[in-house]
């Protein structure tokens, strides 16, 4: 009689699209909100930041109808807006699925990004016309797909109709047009942009939108904001973006609507429209450098590569060295010494920088902001102090669990000024104790001015910062033993930036001749004059110790470069004499719109406030209908909802398999508003699975096993975010119950003593760890770093199965041998247990949670060890371009070894079949990756080939084999 074995394989991992294991920005649960109800929006708001909700609700409401004016005919209907003052980033969003708006309430301190407006008042602007856009998108086809589907597939096809420069273009030249410091406004903001396309790098549509690997492209707000005002500059039609935008938004599934939109409603397709662009720039900025007599400077640092890099603040030392924050396509932020000879040298790495726009050094220590994190919740950041000290080269971290802005170290390297920003939005300059991180002095503020960019006096007596009010923007200077305020530059709307005191000279960065220079104020003769004549731009002005040399940054199509000129003010220009080249490009925007003066005039109406209730706003249902996971493997039709501050997350429906050719249907639960995480899935319907079986005769035949699986599973999450240096490092831990009832099992293949139906009680737990170095935009992996992942499944509650399995895998990132290659080890150990060491038919067999040798088929073993040396490298940067099909950015490969040992010795007493076997496994290979571009769609998709050769082995598996790759998607 033939005995045949029964591997009786089930997978017991959820498999549900919307139930992957996403971590929600949010805030601790002991937030106390309130909300302020206007017409247009629900201002959601910590308890005691009153002053500034209303103060944002006003503002909305006043620009409410403004900004509808050259967009769509009616404003958006009501919209909640959640202020989130526990953040140190300063950012905002507008979001679908749920339609929502964020503000990340802190200010920045670099005056190139804010410019001369309040950050509320900014935000309030440019976030809106997102409102907007958003509002503009629910229209024609995407208007039936709203009601369709939903949010997300609104969003979803709003953004495949319009590309990423259109939704922030529009955005900044909003934001240009309705205050008096827009971005649009401010040169820094193209002068990559400028530099390109003036020294030669004019790249075609598809290289400037798409990016690039090869050269440094800037992003998509810059790309945008010239492309939407040249139209309307153009057109002298306030109302063609609206136009476009409507056209497109109406016909989303076909491809490049956008493109047929211009064509529609300008006469000339995309790549036509951005010629006249690029002609248009390229005439207006060589004009601005006509008969311009640059400064003549000393080089300092010397570029070995074409690599767009920068070498930003320089600092002098005590001991006389230069230091520098370089950065660029192919490096990461670092310290460096930049020698007699022009060449740099790496001496430390920083962490996540908030960016403050300056560094400050005295007695061979420098000072800087990081960014730190609170470890379970993602909305809670921290901006905290560091300092390096370069002689003894020791880190010391000065604050922790704090707020500032900015950060100078006094000149005898015992205090810190800086900059806080308190929840409830006041702004105080303060000086902290070098040692200790406390607080010595807070200087007052009655009228909550926003202090910026503090610096000390070379004498240590004053200090020097940016103050920005409603009437623009002035230079004072603090008497630090008195506390007295004195006003050095009057206010204005000049975008001044990086005040440097040094002894009755003042020192500051300026746009004020249109292009960004370096100026100085005289504190005795009251003169003002122009330092530098820069062709892109100058900043940050730095003096030697001896107070012979002013060093500063220049920009060149490279980056930024170190240079010096003699402190001499003999050869600097009287601000009299200074020729006015701006490039006033936003101006006809301006004026269609009409608006520049909307914030001078806010109201002050007094809106009721009341409590927000997190419990009654649980339910938020935002998208609903079919959905196909990201591998394409499973479709799903169901309802969504998330509530607004991001607590809860619930989805229900029914889940199709395409590889089981089966479906279920699904309840899951999020609730993530308590520190550890509560997740709930509950699923019934059919299941379906494949497996080899060998016989007494060892032959291998498929078998196929179909039952019906009712499964309840609860689990607790703990994702900790611990990033707090150059390393990128989060740890989660989780353990998960669950209860699986098997029903109407059969299978198309005849077993002796078959156990058909029954429970499976399981407890999973697992712990993912990484620490990973931050990596440049060239970097294809992490230079250093680890990453682990464990889990162990059991059934230690009974039930009528058993199932156990342990899965180890780890990976060690090291350099390659050269700029951009890498190494890496790759190790994986997985053990399945088997009841009493015997295979009976109550035994689960858990699907494969190690990556295994490539190359090979593989069966299913108790015991499996794989490891793999991996060697990765560019080796092209083409930026190829297919017309408007398909995009080549980059050509990688893999060279990879890969070794498995596997064994398996179990018993069946009652079918009387006993299977013992081991074996070994030897692959090599290569991986030939494109990171490509469709359709000009910004996503990046790695596509490509594998062609390994795996020796054979004793399960008969091995020899060539060619495989076609997805490898991933990103943006």
């Amino acid at each position: 009689m033939q005995k045949y074995l029964c591997l009786f394989i089930l997978t017991i991992a959820p498999f549900v699209v919307c139930g992957q294991k996403q971590v929600l920005d949010n805030n601790p649960p002991a937030m106390d909100w309130r909300q302020i109800n206007t017409p247009g929006f629900r201002v959601i708001f910590p308890h005691g930041y009153s002053k500034e909700a209303q103060r944002v609700a006003n503002t909305l409401e006043h620009v409410r109808m403004a900004e509808t004016e050259s967009m769509g005919e009616d404003a958006p209907r009501k919209i909640s807006l959640i202020l989130q003052n526990q953040n140190s980033v300063s950012n905002g969003f507008v979001t679908l699925g749920p339609r929502r708006s964020e503000f990340y309430t802190m200010p920045p301190q670099d005056y190139n990004f804010i410019g001369t407006n309040r950050w509320l008042d900014l935000l309030a602007v440019h976030e809106y016309r997102h409102i907007v856009q958003f509002q503009q998108s629910k229209t024609g086809w995407n208007k039936f797909f709203y009601y369709l589907f939903g949010e997300n597939t609104q969003a979803g096809m709003a953004f495949s109709a319009a590309p990423p420069w259109f939704w922030e273009g529009d955005a900044t030249a909003i934001e240009t047009s309705f205050t008096h410091s827009g971005r649009g406004r401010i040169p820094s903001f193209n002068r990559v942009f400028r530099a390109n396309l003036l020294e030669g790098k004019r790249f075609n549509y598809h290289k400037q939108h798409l990016r690039s690997y090869k050269d440094y492209i800037p992003n998509h707000y810059v790309l945008g904001y010239h492309f939407v005002t040249h139209l309307r500059r153009r057109t002298n039609d306030p109302d063609i973006w609206g136009k476009v935008s409507n056209s497109a938004f109406s016909w989303p599934f076909i491809p490049f609507t956008f493109s047929n939109a211009l064509k529609r409603h300008t006469g000339t397709y995309l790549v036509k429209n951005y010629d006249m662009m690029m002609n248009e720039l390229d005439s207006v900025w060589t004009k601005q450098l006509q008969g311009l007599e640059t400064t003549r400077f000393e080089p300092v640092n010397e570029r070995r590569s074409k690599a767009f890099t920068d070498y930003s603040f320089p600092q002098i030392l005590d001991n006389g060295k230069l230091v520098a924050l370089k950065s660029g396509i192919g490096d990461i932020q670092q310290f460096v010494y930049i020698g007699a000879d022009g060449e740099d040298e790496k001496v430390f790495v920083p962490g996540i920088m908030n960016e403050s726009g300056m560094l400050s050094s005295a007695k061979n220590k420098v000072v800087w902001n990081e960014i730190h994190f609170d470890p379970r919740w993602r909305v809670r950041t921290y901006s905290v102090i560091k300092a390096f000290d370069f002689e003894t080269e020791k880190l010391k971290v000065i604050t922790h669990k704090t707020r500032y802005g900015g950060a100078a170290i006094s000149p005898d390297a015992g205090r810190i000024v800086t900059v806080l920003t308190t929840e409830d939005q006041n702004t105080y300059l303060v000086i902290l104790d070098y040692d200790t991180g406390q607080e010595i002095k807070r200087f007052d503020n009655p009228e909550n001015a926003f202090y910026s960019m503090a610096r000390w006096s070379d004498d240590g007596e004053r200090i020097v910062a940016l103050k920005t009010t409603e009437a623009g923007r002035s230079v004072v200077a603090f008497n630090v033993n008195s506390g007295a305020e004195q006003t050095l530059v009057p206010a204005s709307y000049e975008n001044k930036g990086h005040p440097v005191l040094y002894k009755n000279m003042l020192f500051y960065n300026s746009p004020l001749s249109g292009i960004d220079n370096i100026y100085m104020y005289d504190l005795e003769s009251g003169e003002y004059y122009q330092v530098t004549s820069s062709k892109y731009g100058a900043y940050n002005p730095e003096i030697s110790n001896a107070g012979d040399f002013v060093y500063y940054n220049d920009h060149t199509v490279n980056g930024l470069d170190v240079v010096r000129i003699p402190l001499d003010k003999s050869g600097w220009r009287l601000l009299t004499a200074v020729e006015d080249r701006s490039v006033k490009y936003y101006q006809p925007v301006v004026e269609q719109e009409g608006h520049e003066d909307i914030l001078n005039s806010v109201p002050a109406t007094e809106y009721p406030e009341k409590k927000y209730s997190r419990l009654g706003h649980i339910i938020n249902l935002h998208s609903w209908g079919p959905y196909a996971s990201t591998d394409l493997n499973s479709a799903q039709f169901g309802v969504f909802s998330q509530d607004v501050l991001s607590t809860t997350a619930i989805s229900l429906g029914y889940q199709y398999d395409a590889v089981e050719e089966t479906g279920f249907g699904y309840v899951n639960v999020s609730y993530q508003g308590f520190y550890p995480i509560i997740d709930l899935q509950v699923s019934k319907g059919s299941r379906s699975t494949e497996e080899a079986v060998t016989n007494e005769n060892n032959q291998v035949e498929d078998v196929t096993f179909n039952w019906d699986e009712t499964s309840v599973d609860v689990g607790l999450r703990l994702p900790l975010l611990l990033t707090r240096s150059k390393y990128h490092r989060e740890l989660s831990l989780e353990n998960e119950v669950g209860i699986t009832k098997v029903e109407n099992f059969n299978q198309n293949f005849r077993f002796l003593d078959q156990q058909s139906d029954g429970d499976l009680y399981t407890n999973v737990a697992t712990v993912n760890y990484f620490n990973l170095l931050k990596q440049s935009i060239r970097d294809i992996n992490s230079k250093w770093g680890q990453s682990f992942a464990g889990s162990y499944t059991s059934s230690p509650f009974g039930g009528d199965y058993d199932a156990g399995q342990l899965a180890l895998r780890g990976t060690l990132y090291f350099p390659g041998l050269f700029k951009h290659h890498s190494f890496y080890l790759r190790g994986a150990y997985q053990h399945k247990s088997w009841k009493l060491d015997t295979l009976n038919n109550d035994t689960y067999l858990l699907s494969n949670q190690i990556p295994l040798p490539r190359g090979y088929s593989h069966s299913t073993w108790e015991d499996f060890f794989a490891a793999s040396a991996n060697y990765t490298l560019p080796l092209w940067y083409p930026d190829i371009a297919l017309g408007p099909l398909l995009n080549l950015k980059r050509i990688r490969t893999n060279l990879f070894y890969d070794y498995g040992y596997s064994e398996i010795d179990l018993v069946n007493q009652a079918q009387r079949v006993r299977l013992q076997r081991e074996d070994t496994y030897h692959s090599v290979g290569a991986d030939v990756l494109f990171d490509v571009n469709f359709l000009r769609f910004p996503a990046d998709i790695a596509l490509g080939f594998r062609f390994s050769y795996a020796e054979p082995n004793n399960f008969k598996s091995g020899g060539s084999k060619f495989e076609f790759l997805i490898s991933n998607i990103s943006f």
